[in-house]
């Protein structure tokens, strides 16, 4: 996943992951894992761009 200079795109890239019916990587099927991290890696660069890391960055403290 890219990180994003504005938030339409990152929520461009993460809708079009949360609507396609099949998502290969390296020609196998992604696993759950994988999509959680993509996601994940999304949110994040949203919250960066809104000002808001303190949401990711609180939870990693509690790990």
């Amino acid at each position: 996943m890219n990180e994003y200079d504005n938030v339409r795109d990152a929520l461009s890239e993460l809708i079009e992951l949360a609507e396609a019916s099949e998502i290969t990587t390296g020609g196998r099927s992604t696993s759950v894992e994988d999509l959680q991290e993509l996601f994940q890696e999304g949110l994040y660069n949203i919250a960066d761009l809104l000002g808001m890391s303190d949401l990711y960055l609180e939870n990693k403290k509690e790990e």
